[in-house]
This record gives structure tokens, C-alpha cells and sequence, in this order.
């Protein structure tokens, strides 16, 4: 897998959520018994992306019935989306829309973005009074923990709902949640 692991908590990056993102990745793994519950939704760079992201997110997370997790994912997912709308704007015409995947494994859910641009995140180090910039602090204390892949353009998707490398870079910003049903 070409990825750069630079990013927060990336070292701990679970390989069931972040082996989906490359074609050579899945071969590699063992099939965890049972293969996790996920759910994949495809975005267009729209103003109304970030609330279809936070409809899917909580219609996924009620049907496997944590709808305690619901608020908390919603606003990460909400987050992250917003994150590749503004930040990856340029890079949104040329590439792949963006992609939401949601995975449910064992005693976690993972939530993973994927844009087509290679610009990582970092949290802003603004101060009290400004507008923007406390989104990936909200991230950090919301979740257990999160960070970042970039995808070579080498990778591609299976065909069966994976988010896909498509024909060129990008990068996957993931968190994961503690599962805990209500």
C-alpha cells in the first residue's frame, strides 16, 4: 500500500478500515471471521453533502443499532466531509467525488472519508475568537482515535462497494468510535 502514516493516531490505523481503500491491501489480509458490517455512500462535491453525510451516518448506525453514537458520529462525519469540500475543492472536478464508509467491527466504528486531494489535514491552531479551524479538535475529542492515509494512484477498488483509489491519488481521513449499543 503506498501510504503516508504521518498523521494523528495513523500509526494505529486498523487494517480493516484502511485496507479497503487498495486493491492489494485486501489480498494480503486474512477474512476476518465475521466479515464486518459496512456501509459506503458516494458524495458530489455539493453544499448538501455534508447533511446527506450526517442522513447516511445515522440511518447506518440506527439499523445496527447504535443510536447512541449517532450525535457524536454524526458531527465527525459532518466534519470530515466539510474538510474535503473546503480543502479539496480544486482537486473535487478533477478527481473522484468524495467517499463516506462506514464499518462496523467488533468492538469499534470506523468512519472514512476519501478525497481526491493529497493536502493532509492538521488541526488549526486558532484562537478563542475565530470562526473556523476547531473542526479536527472536535474529531480528536469526539473519537478514540483518527488520522490519515494518502492513496497511491496504483490502487483500485473491487467493484463491491470499497471505496476505490479510482485512476489516481487522494487521501482517506478515518476515526474510529468505541461501539457501544444503547
Amino acid at each position: 500500500m503506498t501510504a503516508d502514516l504521518a498523521g494523528p493516531g495513523a500509526a494505529a490505523a486498523p487494517p480493516w478500515l484502511t485496507s479497503m481503500f487498495e486493491r492489494d491491501d485486501v489480498a494480503d489480509l486474512p477474512v476476518p471471521s465475521p466479515v464486518p458490517l459496512s456501509a459506503t455512500c458516494t458524495l458530489q462535491g455539493r453544499v448538501t453533502s455534508a447533511a446527506a453525510a450526517r442522513d447516511f451516518t445515522a440511518t447506518t448506525l440506527n439499523q445496527w443499532g447504535f443510536p447512541c453514537l449517532i450525535d457524536d458520529a454524526q458531527l465527525v462525519v459532518s466534519e470530515l466531509v466539510t474538510n474535503a469540500l473546503r480543502h479539496a475543492r480544486a482537486d473535487i472536478s478533477a478527481g473522484p467525488p468524495i467517499q463516506l464508509r462506514l464499518v462496523n467491527h467488533r468492538f469499534h466504528i470506523g468512519c472514512a472519508v476519501r478525497d481526491s486531494s493529497e493536502r493532509v489535514p492538521a488541526p488549526a491552531a486558532g484562537g478563542d475568537l475565530s470562526e473556523t479551524g476547531r473542526g479536527l479538535h472536535l474529531v480528536e475529542a469526539l473519537t478514540t482515535t483518527w488520522g490519515w492515509i494518502l492513496i497511491g494512484g496504483n490502487g483500485g477498488g473491487s467493484g463491491n462497494g470499497e471505496i476505490s483509489a479510482g485512476g489516481g491519488g487522494g487521501k482517506v481521513v478515518w476515526a474510529l468510535f468505541e461501539a457501544r449499543a444503547s
